[in-house]
């Protein structure tokens, strides 16, 4: 039986998750012996002939095999193409988590996710992230199988045995999209002059140009450089524009209750102790593995 791999090819070294994971996943499957087959994640209007390239990849899968699909359950052209392709093909498709755009995006008309979540439903089994992914998308009425990950993959050859060491200064080490909408919790962040913490902040985008005390700007790199250069003795996994867990208008925040942030992942691998919300998905499993602040 023919086994497929279906994802987004990204540039190597790249420097958010929406790069890495999908290139560990493919990596991953393809030492499994799945043959991976590439589609755009978005189209450019100045080459259209793009999504022709794509239905053509797509057809080149065989009846009756194995399809893995890398899906962000997002309402774009390319994730309607490969549903379309796949299921006229007869074949297994299984898919693969990546994202939940249904939960983060508050434009998605209710049509538009009944549709959207239809095409998990036709699926022969679903990789979810965590269990409250899963009982997400149960309330929403899936009911294909569903397994789960708990853990996103972050694959790594620079990995050392005890190479992280603390500075012992109160450091707080936040990594990621410095942009306002999945960021903005950084310019709320109130501390008394008797407080020693302070935050030093990884990544790119317009909160690097907008930080100050306690906050201190260290530059970017990519996710494959991270292991040798992220510093501080905790890891801050947090995402939106709000400081606390309650404004469920903050679609950014509410997100992390749902999905196994990629940068929990990174700082594991760094060795480095992790402060998350006690209402997050990956919160029991931080707990079960006792790297919680």
């Amino acid at each position: 039986m023919k086994k497929y791999i279906v994802g987004p090819k990204m540039k190597e070294n790249g420097l958010f998750a929406g790069n890495k994971f999908p290139r560990d996943v493919i990596k991953i499957c393809e030492v499994m012996g799945y043959k991976p087959v590439f589609v755009r994640e978005i189209y450019s209007k100045k080459r259209p002939w793009q999504l022709l390239e794509d239905y053509f990849h797509l057809l080149k899968i065989k009846s009756n095999s194995v399809v893995i699909y890398i899906d962000q359950v997002a309402p774009r052209i390319s994730r309607k193409l490969v549903y379309s392709v796949l299921q006229r093909k007869n074949v297994k498709v299984i898919p693969l988590l990546e994202d939940m755009d249904i939960i983060r995006n508050n434009s998605i008309s209710k049509k538009q996710q009944k549709r959207m979540l239809n095409c998990l439903n036709k699926s022969a089994i679903i990789i979810s992230q965590n269990k409250k992914m899963s009982d997400y998308l149960k309330e929403k009425g899936i009911s294909t199988e569903i397994v789960e990950l708990n853990l996103l993959d972050f694959l790594t050859t620079k990995f050392k045995s005890n190479h992280h060491f603390p500075l012992n200064t109160w450091t707080i080490c936040y990594g990621g999209s410095l942009s306002f909408s999945q960021s903005g919790f950084l310019r709320n962040i109130e501390l008394r002059s008797s407080d020693k913490v302070k935050y030093y902040i990884y990544g790119k985008g317009d909160i690097s140009n907008d930080v100050s005390k306690p906050l201190f700007y260290k530059g970017v790199f990519s996710a494959e450089e991270c292991i040798n250069k992220l510093k501080g003795d905790w890891g801050l996994v947090w995402n939106g524009q709000s400081s606390n867990n309650t404004n469920s208008q903050d679609s950014f925040s509410v997100y992390y209750d749902y999905v196994c942030p990629h940068k929990l992942s990174m700082y594991l691998l760094c060795g480095m102790p992790v402060i998350v919300s006690s209402k997050s998905a990956v919160a029991n499993f931080v707990k079960k593995i006792n790297v919680e602040f």
